[in-house]
């Protein structure tokens, strides 16, 4: 047993070693920082700045992932021709471009609701290509054995990021306009270019030849059928995306809930939001020991099981309105701890299931599918709470989260530990040096 917990130690050592793993892994710490800093200031300028309902504020949470219905397909398999560092690069200019235009727009008195789906749009379309390319990149720089343990890291980091950023955001709105605080993120994106800059990956370049219509459709449909035929990818497709339908609703409600219905302050919604990723910092810390003590398809169905209990607190928020904040720290408390958990234990197993030729196109499929799953689920979120309130938008957001539980807990991994030898594919072991 400390053979195996030294070995472990000696492999988490040697995920730092490598050069271009830090690059990457600082790269996506910029890039984390301003997209938690722009996510705040969002509903914070569209609620409280704008004046924008629950249908205009779930159509904005929409935009902000649409580009993964119209282009995360054809992106993955752009990005398996394509250089991924370029692809980064790229994305992290775009994020630039669009976040910078909202300070510009505020100062000059002309920034509307409209400018703000505009924005929303560009940061999707950049996030669809630099999403898949950053996760497809990764075995390009390390073995697969060391993905799981890289991509804790960089939840890690990431959940970090985001217990600091929402409250300093917060209370920084108090001296200044939210639309201010996409100049920060602008700056962060342009630093994170130049860091990716100095990536230097030893890929394996695609043969050169003219590819038809026809090859190109095939290539598309390859990670759909990929992720539908191998039995593991399909299990974690069907039930993430039930339960993005429902964080989708959620997300898109809470804003309006929380700062319009519970009249919550810029600071302190961004003191929730801050409280909760630390619950999320230690989930993704937990996730590596939970991961060798229990082995990896257990921590998948802890997280699932646990799921339908801690996201109980925040509808009952608008029940019991007189302690509707208490709740709603709660609440982000346990489902920030469910999600980064459930993120941290699926990515390392899907790509130990999947050929790395393939990489791109599956998690192109992945992502077009769940996060895609999230947007119809914010879209819905405004016609619930039109309909009905915003209280009962949160209840049916709860309901529908708590199907993928149901989902995995019938299905054939409840009796496994780890991952069937039989699924996964073998190491290619690229490597880069910087």
């Amino acid at each position: 047993m400390s053979a195996k917990v030294r070995n472990d130690s000696n492999r988490d050592t040697e995920v730092l070693r490598q050069p271009a793993f830090r690059r990457l892994w600082g790269a996506n710490g910029l890039r984390y920082s301003a997209g938690e800093v722009a996510g705040f200031a969002l509903p914070i300028t569209a609620v409280l700045l704008l004046h924008a309902g629950p249908l205009e504020v779930s159509l904005i949470f929409a935009f902000t992932r649409v580009g993964y219905l119209l282009f995360g397909l054809p992106a993955g398999v752009w990005i398996d021709r394509w250089n991924k560092k370029t692809v980064l690069i790229c994305a992290d200019v775009c994020y630039a471009l669009a976040f910078g235009s909202v300070p510009l727009a505020y100062v000059l008195g002309v920034l509307t609701v409209g400018q703000l789906l505009v924005v929303a749009f560009l940061e999707s379309l950049a996030g669809v290509f630099f999403d898949i390319a950053h996760t497809s990149v990764l075995p390009e720089l390390m073995p697969k054995r060391d993905i799981a343990d890289a991509n804790a890291r960089l939840q890690t980091s990431e959940n970090a990021i985001q217990a600091v950023s929402p409250g300093i955001a917060g209370f920084l709105t108090q001296s200044v306009a939210a639309p201010l605080l996409y100049l920060f993120a602008a700056v962060c994106h342009a630093a994170s270019a130049l860091m990716v800059q100095g990536i230097r990956v030893e890929r394996k370049v695609r043969e050169a030849v003219r590819e038809s219509r026809q090859s190109f459709r095939r290539d598309i449909t390859e990670g759909l059928r990929m992720s539908w035929r191998q039995p593991f990818l399909r299990l974690m497709l069907v039930q993430t995306s039930l339960f993005n339908l429902g964080i989708g609703i959620l997300l898109a409600t809470l804003p309006v809930f929380l700062l319009r219905d519970v009249g919550m302050s810029p600071w302190v919604f961004g003191l929730q939001a801050s409280l909760g990723a630390v619950s999320g910092v230690l989930s993704s810390l937990m996730c590596p020991h939970l991961r060798r003590r229990y082995g990896e398809i257990r921590m998948t169905l802890l997280f699932a099981g646990l799921a339908p209990f801690v996201l109980l607190a925040m509808p009952f928020a608008g029940v019991f309105t007189t302690i509707a904040v208490p709740l709603a720290f709660a609440a982000a408390i346990g489902i920030n701890f469910v999600i980064v958990g459930r993120s941290v234990a699926g990515a390392g197993l899907r790509a130990r299931v999947t050929p790395s030729a393939y990489l791109g196109r599956v998690s192109a499929a992945y992502i077009v599918v769940t996060r895609g799953a999230t947007t119809l689920g914010g879209l819905s979120a405004g016609l619930l709470a039109h309909m009905w309130s915003t209280g009962t938008a949160l209840w049916i957001a709860v309901l529908e989260m708590a199907l993928p539980t149901v989902i995995l807990l019938r299905s054939p991994l409840r009796d496994q530990r780890d991952l069937p030898v039989e699924w996964e594919v073998p190491d290619e072991g690229k490597k880069s040096e910087s």
